[in-house]
């Protein structure tokens, strides 16, 4: 013993229970114990340790402690359960994660109770699977409550070969499964109101190549399906638009309500009002462009249209040698011929807008005055003669049109006539 400085042990020891009002002793049991005697300076060094009754020794002991606090400090709900369900052991988490007071009452359940239907599947997958991961599926809590989990099912055979207990590991999944739920709704909708949309919806590359687009694009462009959509370049609607508002789009991040016209994939000529955003990456560089496309083409004609009309009738204005003043409602100037304009000695631009009365206060009183102003009211139309106001030397037969917005003022020259 001095030369190997110390050694192991074993012995067994019986424990009597002393009685100290009488000499009777009782033996209770018998114990084992393991020690170790160590040489020191001073002597000896004694360690001795109790061995269980099932032998085991004091390393397994704390390593079945260690493993044993994993199992309790494991925040995943963990169980060990027979076949049927009957829960034989599980941690504060699993207790937790189906409503129950402590692992006690958690203890007194069944599996099966939670969803018998998945849980008898499950033994049944076990008895050839051997193990199951990432299982999900739907369990009632005792309190009612129904929550989404994801586990992870071992199976344990006896000697026989026969499933004896099944090891499960359970998290709630349900917070996560509610938000999925959630965003695939929102996903729907806004599928839909994407889908359903007149405009013409779309994200294309700056290159133009389409990446998606709903139904309303696919028809204003003249396709009958987006797949068809997608295998075009919408740059070729514009070859010259569509660099301008790539180019745009990379130093101002978005366009609204640009003009444009455009060819269809048929040719058809088209004119469509947009609302472009870029879309950037974390270099700031500009990877996708989203658009929002009108067709715009049945308006824009008629607008055209309507000003070429109306361009025709200021040219026949401006062509005759009578004067011609229009007034809204307000007294307002809204139009003045060449002739008009030329008789009051002003530039036409510079009367638009103005109040008559304001403009000429030499009207104001005269037969100019109660004849427009009884036009206006009593919507007939009036005719009058009288002497020019800025030439007095003249006379001029005025006719006034009254309509819902203001009155039209037509007069020609008839100094002549009124000589003879």
């Amino acid at each position: 013993m001095l030369k190997e400085k110390s050694f192991k042990f074993q012995t067994k020891f019986n424990i009597k229970k002393i009685d100290n009002k009488s000499d009777n002793s009782k033996y209770l049991k018998s114990a084992f114990f393991e020690g170790t005697v160590s040489v020191i300076n001073s002597g000896f060094l004694v360690q001795i340790q109790h061995i269980p009754p099932d032998g085991k020794s004091g390393e397994l002991i704390q390593r079945e402690r260690k493993y044993r606090r994993f199992f309790e400090d494991d925040l995943t709900g963990d169980f060990i359960a027979t076949p049927e369900g009957r829960i034989l052991e599980c941690n504060p988490s699993f207790a937790e994660l189906y409503g129950f007071q402590n692992i006690e009452e958690a203890s007194k359940s069944n599996m099966s109770q939670f969803n018998s239907e998945d849980w008898e599947n499950l033994a049944k997958r076990l008895e050839t699977e051997y193990k199951i991961k990432s299982h999900q599926t739907i369990h009632k809590r005792h309190d009612g409550k129904q929550i989404h989990v994801v586990c992870n099912v071992v199976a344990i055979f006896n000697e026989s070969g026969q499933l004896d207990q099944i090891e499960g590991y359970i998290f709630d999944d349900t917070e996560r499964k509610e938000a999925e739920n959630a965003l695939r709704e929102s996903e729907k909708k806004y599928r839909r109101l994407f889908d359903e949309d007149l405009t013409g919806d779309f994200i294309a590359k700056p290159d133009g190549k389409i990446l998606e687009c709903n139904p309303a694009f696919a028809v204003i462009y003249g396709f009958n399906t987006i797949e068809n959509a997608l295998t075009w370049n919408i740059s070729e609607s514009n070859p010259f638009d569509w660099p301008y508002m790539v180019t745009r789009l990379k130093s101002e991040g978005k366009i609204q309500g640009f003009q444009s016209w455009q060819r269809r994939s048929d040719a058809m000529r088209i004119h469509v009002v947009a609302n472009l955003v870029g879309i950037f990456n974390d270099g700031g560089k500009l990877t996708h462009v989203k658009g929002y496309v009108f067709d715009d083409t049945e308006r824009k004609k008629a607008e055209e249209g309507l000003d070429r009309t109306i361009s025709q009738i200021t040219g026949i204005l401006n062509s005759i040698k009578d004067g011609f003043v229009a007034l809204n409602n307000l007294w307002e100037i809204v139009y003045v011929n060449h002739c008009a304009a030329e008789y009051a000695g002003v530039d036409a631009d510079d009367l638009l807008g103005q109040n008559i009365w304001r403009r000429f206060p030499e009207l104001v009183g005269t037969i100019y005055e109660t004849t427009f102003r009884k036009a206006m009211g009593s919507n007939d139309i009036q005719n009058f003669e009288a002497q020019g106001f800025a030439k007095t030397y003249s006379w001029f037969d005025f006719s006034v049109y009254p309509s819902e917005d203001g009155i039209s003022i037509y007069w020609r020259d008839i100094t002549q006539r009124k000589k003879l």
